[in-house]
């Protein structure tokens, strides 16, 4: 099948080069010359009011090819971004055990669903507020929301996938449906930048317990196991491309997360997980931190034996308290003494919480 030859504007291309760093350094030959530092030159036509030359289309053919070879990128790809202003890129690259350009066949499946389920925990958090768990059937928001989602061609180094997704929702077809039903993927595409820098930093720490204090930041169960299919706990980078028709002030710069902080992500959402179906539970230990708020609750983080359904495992957890509780903990704390508190994990809140029971509270 014959391809139709690149169609592009002299305003687009300037507007995407401006937005990637180069910058118009005068004219030659009645063209604009736009270089990259000491790495790039390319001569654009200039803008004319009422008159175009005849070779002006094969110049910015000639650019756009010249282009995408100092990107290091297809032709197409950079041509859908210097024609789609309002697109945001994250771009996910493996490092399969395979020839770059190449994955296995059960890891590009997992890592497709791996992106798929980062993309809907995202929304789902935009959606309903940052949950430890998030469980239930989707919304007809986030079905519609990722149906707007396309997979840009993949590329070689190692194996990188993009996913191309709109900042703004489009006006709905159903007089039922008001604008602010649907989802932003800006929103999205923010939500999912501060989550995955928060699971980035907890995974730093090879500590399970390390993401709860992640939680209100979107770090999820749900986010945690998406990014164990995606690696197959194997190294990865990831890195948000921002559409220049609304520039965001956030990071740039790539998150790369060795084998070893794979590894904790995915032990860390199975943890997560467990933890938040388990119900009753029981820890043994020392007060490590006090938080006292007197117009939300009382809270104390406690490093311990946490046993909860008929598993114990070493870990710190926030516990809430009464007043005189809390009192009683901080007492104990300078006297170095243990507590055992029983009672009901709530994972219904911003971070992994124990509730003692009426009389679950005690100081050893």
């Amino acid at each position: 099948m014959n391809e139709q030859a690149p169609t592009i504007g002299q305003a687009e291309l300037t507007g995407y080069l401006a937005s990637r760093g180069w910058q118009h350094e005068g004219s030659w030959r009645g063209a604009m010359v736009w270089t990259l530092g000491s790495s790039g030159r390319l001569l654009v036509p200039a803008h004319r009011d009422d008159t175009e030359y005849a070779d002006d289309e094969e110049l910015l053919v000639m650019a756009l090819r010249k282009l995408a070879k100092l990107e290091d990128r297809p032709e197409r790809e950079v041509l859908l971004d210097i024609t789609e202003p309002a697109i945001d890129t994250p771009s996910f690259q493996l490092e399969p055990e395979t020839p770059s350009g190449t994955i296995p066949l059960p890891e590009g499946l997992r890592a497709l669903q791996g992106i798929h389920d980062l993309l809907r925990t995202a929304a789902q958090t935009v959606e309903t507020g940052p949950r430890l768990l998030f469980t239930g059937p989707r919304s007809r928001q986030i079905d519609t929301f990722l149906g707007r989602v396309r997979l840009g061609t993949t590329r070689p180094g190692s194996y990188i996938f993009d996913a191309r997704i709109p900042i703004t929702q489009p006006p709905s077809r159903s007089t039922a449906i008001s604008w602010n039903d649907e989802l932003a993927g800006r929103d999205v595409m923010v939500t999912l930048h501060k989550a995955l820098h928060a699971a980035h930093a907890a995974a730093t720490s090879f500590q399970p317990e390390a993401f709860d204090d992640h939680v209100e930041e979107g770090v999820s169960a749900n986010l945690c196991t998406a990014l164990a299919q995606l690696s197959s706990t194997r190294p990865f980078t990831i890195t948000f491309g921002w559409a220049r028709a609304e520039p965001a002030n956030l990071s740039p710069a790539p998150l790369h997360f060795t084998e070893q902080m794979a590894r904790a992500i995915a032990t860390a959402g199975k943890e997560l997980e467990r933890v938040s179906k388990t119900g009753r539970a029981t820890i043994t230990g020392e007060v490590k931190t006090l938080h006292p708020d007197p117009g939300n609750e009382w809270r104390v983080k406690i490093l311990g034996d946490l046993v909860s359904a008929g598993i114990r495992t070493r870990r710190s957890i926030w516990v809430a308290l009464s007043r005189g509780n809390y009192q009683r903990a901080f007492h104990a704390q300078q006297q170095d003494r243990l507590i055992r508190v029983t009672g009901q994990l709530d994972p219904n809140q911003r971070r992994l919480t124990l509730r003692p029971d009426p009389e679950g509270f005690e100081i050893l």
